[in-house]
């Protein structure tokens, strides 16, 4: 999932009010920017073990709680981080193949393959997001206004994804 996990970090926004958004679009992406630095360091591996594998979105989802919790003193808020961080492999395995422990089998739908199906998949998952977190909007008059520009923003991205997946099939990820 590529877009899709902002619908994930935007969902859980009603569940704590008091948590930040972007704490959330961190939380959300922490297994692809610990496979970006991967990268760069020149420590990649393809199959995302040291990334997006069980064992290591559950470490990454302990570590995203206590560094919430202690620094915020908010248990809660930090549930909800780490359950956002969990949800990324979730995600992951609709729409890709990602490991499930080091030397286990891979698992998932691989809808990558099928990019109309990936957008929308992913277009479901932010637009109910979007529309979740519409609702801790405070009322007024652009609110709908502001949450159809959101999503209108959010599948673009989606699409322009999709249609590079297309056009570029061989392009390396890393």
């Amino acid at each position: 999932m590529y877009i899709g996990h902002v619908g994930a970090a935007l969902a859980a926004k009603p569940g704590r009010a008091s948590v930040a958004l972007v704490v959330l679009l961190v939380a959300t992406y922490t297994p692809d920017w610990v496979d970006a630095g991967l990268c760069i360091a020149g420590i990649y591996n393809p199959d995302g073990v040291l990334s997006h594998s069980v064992p290591v979105i559950m470490l990454f989802a302990v570590v995203g709680f206590a560094a919430y919790a202690l620094t915020t003193r908010d248990l809660t808020g930090g549930v909800l981080v780490a359950g956002v961080i969990a949800s990324h492999v979730l995600l992951d395995w609709i729409t890709g193949h990602k490991p499930t422990w080091p030397g286990g089998q891979m698992i998932g739908l691989g809808l990558y393959a099928h990019p109309i199906a990936d957008l929308f998949v992913e277009g479901v998952v932010m637009v109910c997001g979007a529309l979740l977190y519409g609702s801790t909007l405070p009322r007024r008059d652009r609110v709908r206004m502001d949450v159809s520009i959101m999503i209108g923003a959010l599948l673009a991205l989606q699409l322009g994804i999709d249609v590079a997946q297309m056009l570029f099939k061989t392009l390396p990820k890393c």
